[in-house]
């Protein structure tokens, strides 16, 4: 009786995932890795929110870190990326919204953005 206890619970250990993956699919996202810039000392820029957008519907949000670096996730795929200074003066200035087409072929974005005089 032990053994089949044992069994059994290694079988429900097995293929309980096994068919819920099957029935459900297994989840995934994607990610994409970029930097974004001041366009005139080409040094990172801090707190800009990254938005991936499609079908006007945000789909994700990240923001940059201190270097300018962000790192957004996806399911699907955007239209379009959106970078926008919301923190206003507070990392080295007020900075002007940007769109970028997304491409999934592209490895590392590369964003410069203009301050707002």
């Amino acid at each position: 009786m032990r053994r089949f206890a044992r069994f059994f619970l290694w079988l429900m250990g097995v293929a309980v995932p096994v068919f819920l993956a099957a029935c459900y699919g297994m989840p995934y996202r994607f990610s994409k890795i970029g930097k974004v810039i001041d366009s005139e000392s080409k040094t990172g820029i801090n707190g800009i929110e990254v938005s991936c957008l499609n079908n006007e519907q945000v789909l994700d949000v990240s923001h940059s870190y201190e270097d300018g670096k962000f790192e957004i996730w996806y399911d699907q795929p955007c239209d379009v990326l959106v970078f926008e200074d919301v923190d206003g003066e507070e990392n080295g200035g007020l900075y002007s919204q940007k769109q970028i087409v997304f491409d999934e072929d592209t490895d590392n974005i590369i964003v410069e953005m203009d301050q707002e005089i």
